[in-house]
């Protein structure tokens, strides 16, 4: 971690004495040297900021490698599972079907009762009124006779 540290000032003051070569100057001032410090102090946290992701990443992929391995035996209990479960979707669908083909037939049956009852409710519409033509003319009948009393 020093030689880190030790490199990182070192490039960040070679890095400015080429700097200062380029703009013809031949001096560099206490500002300066603490600004590539500064610099060199914030390039070093990234490094230790990208060693730690790398050694995340090295975790994660170990991590993930186990789980393939460990999966493959969760995997057939998993698969077996759903087939299972699969099978009592299937027989629960059937079930289903069987007693929508009962409301069906139910409904066929309750259909027929209906023809049957509009049919008794036509006969004796027709029979009422007949019963009231008869009483009609019953009624017209006994008038007649009283009157040719």
């Amino acid at each position: 971690m020093l030689k880190k540290r030790i490199l990182v000032s070192l490039f960040a003051l070679s890095f400015s004495f080429s700097a200062l070569q380029a703009d013809d100057t031949t001096t560099c001032t206490t500002e300066e040297a603490i600004e590539l410090i500064g610099a060199a102090n914030s390039l070093n946290d990234s490094t230790d900021l990208s060693y730690a992701l790398l050694q995340n990443s090295k975790d994660l992929l170990e991590l993930s490698e186990s789980l393939l391995a460990a999966g493959s035996a969760a995997n057939t209990e998993y698969i077996e599972a759903m087939l299972e479960l699969a099978d009592d979707i299937g027989e629960m669908a059937d079930r289903i079907l069987e007693m929508a083909d009962k409301i069906l037939l139910m409904g066929e049956q309750i259909g027929d009762m209906a023809d049957r009852i509009v049919e008794t409710q036509r006969i004796q519409s027709e029979n009422v009124a007949l019963t009231q033509a008869n009483l009609l003319k019953a009624q017209e009948n006994f008038l007649a006779a009283l009157d040719d009393e």
